[in-house]
């Protein structure tokens, strides 16, 4: 997944894979109650752990341990630069799977309103200017899923978007 906070990245995941596998940073955050609890100062440190069980779940189903239950495998992070995807890309790929980047696009005053974490308006902003102007890697699938703007993402250099 990728789209600024607020975008309805974690909705639309819930919505059309509700038996889908989701690695996300902000999973990281949750207690033991299911309260999150967000801490700046360990977001590197979400991030790595976010990795390490993405890593977990391709090796997981590779061992075959989870082909029953698990067809899809989601990262539900924001992924606005081409770097922050790569690793979840080639590790991805590397385990022989087919790789899909869904890009929820959401103008900024509908992602404030929704924004549930706190996230504030002018990071979003950036946010968002970095997610139009980011070139991802042409040989990369992008389905970019628009939202309420009538065009609030620019189209990747793959024009032909392939359904999921």
């Amino acid at each position: 997944m990728r789209g600024i906070p607020g975008a309805g990245k974690s909705t639309w995941a819930r919505l059309n894979h509700p038996d889908a596998v989701v690695c996300s940073a902000d999973s990281f955050f949750l207690d033991d109650e299911g309260v999150y609890r967000f801490d700046g100062e360990r977001i590197s440190e979400a991030h790595s752990w976010c990795l390490r069980n993405f890593a977990e779940t391709m090796a997981s189903l590779e061992r075959h341990e989870l082909q029953d239950t698990a067809q899809v495998v989601i990262v539900d992070n924001t992924a606005i630069r081409a770097w922050e995807i790569s690793p979840y890309y080639s590790l991805a790929s590397a385990y022989g799977h087919d790789v899909k980047i869904v890009q929820l696009c959401c103008d900024v005053p509908t992602a404030l309103a929704r924004n549930i974490h706190g996230v504030p308006a002018d990071r979003i902003e950036k946010m968002h200017d970095g997610l139009s102007s980011e070139e991802l890697p042409p040989f990369w699938t992008v389905v970019i899923l628009e939202g309420t703007e009538p065009n609030p993402c620019r189209t990747p250099p793959s024009s032909e978007l392939p359904e999921l």
